[in-house]
């Protein structure tokens, strides 16, 4: 009865789940009510904070105390994962994201509402790290790569149309979407708790005799979860951190285009991103985790390189496209890395996955921006470009046989 069960089971079934537990099934509904929850709270922050009576330095510290809460409580989420299980981490996540995000609707000072937000985040660092550890766990080795797409795949689907609609509300009232928020990861915690109901026993992923829970000192000592964790930085400081705060002025202030285009890069980018995720979960599987972590590397790469040569709009454009394109691959190809490393089980490890971006976003924009700010556009994107290439070699050192999924698990 349980995880390893359902990894069986889903062999036999038909079609494109094939290999796809029920709680990976389950996690994608939940990722994909959680993105659009969030997608919908993301526009009204800032006049949130206006309407308190606030400045731009507090709107950011309050739109950045979520991720920073987030890369606080990694660690202390991963201990946890191991210490409960997911099940109960998983659902505590979601029910504080919700209780936290009723709280930030209910706001009134600028005060209340920093605090609620880095509480949204912590439940959401415990939502993640459980999520994926469960997904990494209830997958075969040989289907983790497409189990990581369509994860992930529902995570992007949510988050590009729930700013669309979150913009709807904003008009309404500038506290409806918090609540929104917090009906629907209130919803996804009810759909966790009800449908993996079968795991509340399990209190400690080492629990199997069969498996034992992976160190992170342990994971450290082998390339692939190096080159992973490199991959997973070098996403977060490029394309989550350089592409929303640095490429946008670049857009504006180099090219001279209009303030439009860049909600159109952005979506060009998330499109191709989210189209190809599935796909290239598939193909992490049968081409081996090295093959396309280095593909995807590459052509994040060749994206910033495309916009920084041919400055124009097409340029930006297209690089944009390649950018979501080589994402997709290094997202699928990396978790399923990570979750190879771990044995499918191991909170920490994944949590300090996870923290590589979470750093990466954080360093990214301000870095680059400085460079940007203290010498010129052309110099930061470079700078960009460099760590990229950085990131492209590290797995390179990957052994051959730690590149195939059927070699692991």
């Amino acid at each position: 009865m349980g995880a390893e069960r359902d990894v069986n089971d889903g062999a036999s079934s038909p079609g494109w789940l094939n290999g796809i537990s029920l709680e990976v099934r389950c996690l994608c509904v939940i990722s994909f009510v959680s993105a659009v929850g969030f997608g919908i709270q993301s526009p009204a922050i800032p006049v949130f904070g206006q309407s308190l009576g606030v400045g731009s330095a507090m709107i950011g510290m309050i739109i950045a105390s979520f991720p920073f809460a987030r890369l606080l409580m990694a660690w202390p989420g991963g201990r946890l994962v191991n210490r409960l299980g997911e099940y109960r981490v998983l659902g505590g996540g979601l029910i504080l994201l919700a209780l936290s995000s009723f709280g930030a609707g209910l706001a009134a000072s600028a005060t209340e509402l920093l605090a609620f937000r880095g509480l949204c985040g912590v439940g959401s660092i415990f939502y993640s790290i459980s999520a994926m550890s469960l997904m990494l766990r209830t997958t075969a080795a040989s289907h983790r790569g497409r189990a990581a797409g369509l994860f992930m795949g529902a995570y992007y689907v949510g988050a590009v149309t729930g700013p669309a609609i979150g913009s709807l509300f904003v008009g309404m009232s500038v506290r409806l979407p918090f609540f929104i928020y917090g009906a629907a990861t209130g919803a996804a915690a009810i759909v966790a708790l009800v449908l993996l109901r079968h795991l509340r026993y399990q209190r400690s992923p080492g629990t199997a005799p069969n498996k034992a829970t992976v160190s992170l000192g342990q994971a450290l000592r082998l390339p692939s979860y190096r080159a992973a964790l490199a991959s997973n930085f070098s996403i977060g400081f490029a394309v989550y951190g350089v592409r929303v705060s640095v490429l946008p002025l670049f857009l504006l202030l180099i090219l001279q285009q209009p303030a439009k285009w860049i909600g159109i890069g952005l979506t060009v980018g998330a499109l191709a991103q989210t189209l190809l995720l599935p796909k290239s979960g598939q193909l992490v599987d049968s081409w081996g985790r090295k093959p396309t972590l280095i593909l995807g590397l590459s052509l994040v790469l060749c994206s910033f390189l495309t916009i920084l040569g041919g400055q124009s709009l097409t340029a930006y454009i297209a690089g944009m496209a390649i950018m979501g394109l080589g994402t997709a691959f290094c997202s699928t190809s990396a978790a399923a890395i990570a979750g190879d490393v771990a044995n499918g089980r191991g909170g920490t490890v994944i949590a300090s996955y996870q923290m590589s971006a979470d750093l990466g976003m954080v360093v990214g924009p301000v870095l680059i921006g400085l460079i940007a700010q203290y010498h010129s556009y052309p110099i930061a994107l470079g700078c960009t470009a460099a760590l990229l290439a950085l990131a492209t070699l590290s797995p390179l050192a990957i052994p051959r046989k730690q590149s195939q999924a059927n070699d692991h698990g």
